[in-house]
């Protein structure tokens, strides 16, 4: 029914319990990433807060002599 090269060949040979595990196991993994990610992003928030109280010279970008804004 599928050909080797065919992506869907590897799941065609699993049993019916063997791809509810897989998806289960696939849904636990993503929400491990999802989890990390928001701990990344509330990281970034409270650096990225402490930058801008503490030295926020830091975040400007150097005005080029000669430029305009926006160009």
């Amino acid at each position: 029914k599928y050909s080797p090269s065919d992506p869907a060949f590897a799941y065609a040979q699993l049993t019916h319990d063997e791809l509810i595990q897989l998806v289960l196991k696939q849904k636990e993994t993503i929400s491990k990433k999802e989890f990390q990610v928001r701990e990344l992003e509330d990281y970034i928030d409270n650096l990225l807060v402490r930058v801008m109280e503490e030295t926020p010279n830091i975040l400007r970008i150097p005005t080029q002599v000669g430029k305009k804004a926006g160009k």
